[in-house]
């Protein structure tokens, strides 16, 4: 456990908590003393987290497109813990659709899924947050809103986090003077079952693309969320964005 992070005891939730970043920032959570409660459709995903964590989790299946998925995961949270103090919003899929082919039930999909549910969850922790006067929320964005899209990601996939990130922003500035922390994650690729689907030419153009050349382990980016879901590491970090992403920024040789 560390100290430097205070997260003993924290009331945590967290969405795509059943695999990838969702369930390393999980895992992180536990470990640092907190107590959490995972969101995901992946309902088998979801029980193994649940024998691997044990007391200090709990599990719904939750699709965060449907709002009383959403707030049934939030009641669970204030009936097992209390009221939630730790939103990380790690929900989220990819679509690889090329633009001409891109249908609207495709676009649709990856908006409601990457942007919506990212709002709607917001919107549920808030309401228990501000009574509080307190709590941390950390966004998952992606370096594909600085690059432009690019790799394997489609211009729906930017799109919704771009959207996050704008968003993230702007409900920062909405919550300033609550105690409450809003911040960004934009992660680079991650070898997660998000990229489970690459194709050896893809995976190689993907890792090729990186400075550092290779895709994140899980663990590597939710490093960074429990820094930002610190209020006492992260105190003078707000409203903003942070990169974790193989030296992408500066772009490739």
């Amino acid at each position: 456990m560390n100290e430097f992070l205070g997260l003993e005891g924290k009331v945590a939730v967290v969405t795509g908590g059943a695999s990838g970043l969702g369930q390393a920032v999980a895992r992180g959570l536990v470990r640092e003393g907190a107590r959490v409660v995972l969101g995901d459709v992946d309902k088998a995903g979801l029980e193994r987290m649940a024998a691997e964590l044990g007391g200090p989790a709990r599990v719904k299946r939750t699709d965060v497109t449907r709002r009383d998925d959403i707030a049934a995961l939030f009641a669970l949270c204030d009936e097992a813990f209390g009221p939630v103090e730790i939103l990380v919003t790690c929900a989220g899929i990819i679509s690889s659709a090329p633009l001409a082919e891109m249908t609207e039930a495709e676009w649709d999909r990856v908006l409601a899924i990457n942007t919506k549910g990212t709002f709607f969850c917001i919107q549920e922790a808030v309401k228990r947050m501000i009574p509080l006067k307190r709590g941390r929320i950390v966004t998952i964005g992606s370096d594909s809103v600085t690059r432009g899209g690019g790799r394997v990601a489609t211009a729906a996939y930017t799109a919704s986090k771009g959207a996050v990130v704008a968003l993230t922003r702007n409900i920062a500035r909405d919550l300033l003077g609550t105690g409450i922390g809003v911040n960004c994650v934009n992660p680079g690729p991650i070898d997660s079952p998000m990229h489970a689907p690459l194709t050896p030419e893809q995976r190689a153009r993907v890792t090729g693309s990186i400075p550092l050349g290779w895709m994140a382990k899980p663990e590597e980016i939710a490093n960074g969320v429990l820094f930002l879901v610190s209020s006492r590491a992260a105190s003078f970090m707000y409203g903003t964005t942070l990169n974790i992403d193989g030296g992408t920024q500066m772009g490739t040789s």
